[in-house]
């Protein structure tokens, strides 16, 4: 939902490698609004290169107070004016090996998905394994452990359900 919340307010995105070392080194480099992860840590680039909750708590409350709405009716406003809503999962996927890793990673790199449960690919960011949008706002990320034979499975879809899918359909590609 962030690049469409984005896009509505005419700002830039930019996406970094996972951990929020690099997301700091952004900041520091540009301007920056805010900076996030997937753990919930978010920073602001007119504070400190870090995540910082209380300012997150503070800047909520005063969403809140701002628009008169509880955070749940606050949330599905956000949800309306860019017309999606999103769930998210992920699986951490056990290899046996790392030559299963070395196998998937070059079957992503010698043939690029094209089609992902059913789902047309629309492109690919490989700044930190493989993120595949695709065309209906969804997407999939598939993301190698760099220290142990894990796969890891991300997905964002309009639905539980369709996350489901997604999840189930790229562990049966990996296996």
């Amino acid at each position: 939902m962030i690049p469409l919340i984005a896009k509505l307010h005419n700002l830039s995105l930019y996406e970094t490698p996972v951990g929020y070392k690099y997301i700091a080194d952004r900041m520091l480099d540009a301007e920056v609004l805010l900076g996030g992860e997937e753990s919930g840590g978010i920073g602001y680039g007119s504070h400190i290169p870090e995540r910082d909750a209380l300012l997150s708590a503070l800047y909520v409350l005063e969403a809140i107070v701002e628009s008169g709405m509880d955070l749940g009716d606050y949330y599905r406003h956000l949800q309306n004016q860019v017309n999606f809503t999103s769930v998210y999962d992920r699986i951490d996927l056990p290899l046996s090996g790392m030559e299963v890793r070395a196998k998937l990673l070059q079957q992503l790199q010698s043939e690029p998905l094209k089609e992902v449960a059913g789902k047309q690919v629309i492109d690919c960011n490989t700044i930190d394994g493989y993120k595949f949008r695709l065309d209906d706002n969804s997407w999939l990320m598939i993301r190698f452990s760099g220290t142990e034979p894990v796969l890891r499975l991300y997905c964002e879809a309009s639905t539980l359900e369709e996350v489901h899918k997604t999840l189930a359909w790229a562990k049966d590609w990996a296996e």
